[in-house]
């Protein structure tokens, strides 16, 4: 009884992960457009560095 138990909640745990992971990110099945290219912005780019002029 203990094997069967323990069994049924293996499984459970199982489908319960493999169903949050393929839930997780809806559009990684999605096929990208022909042509698409998806580029990040640093958000960094814009900020001056103040420690550029100072010698080491």
């Amino acid at each position: 009884m203990k094997i069967n138990y323990i069994a049924t909640l293996t499984i459970a745990s199982i489908l319960s992960l493999g169903l949050a992971t393929g839930c997780g990110n809806p559009c990684a099945a999605k096929p990208k457009p022909e042509g698409a290219t998806e580029t990040q912005a640093n958000p960094c780019a814009g900020k001056e560095n103040p420690c550029a002029s100072k010698t080491n």
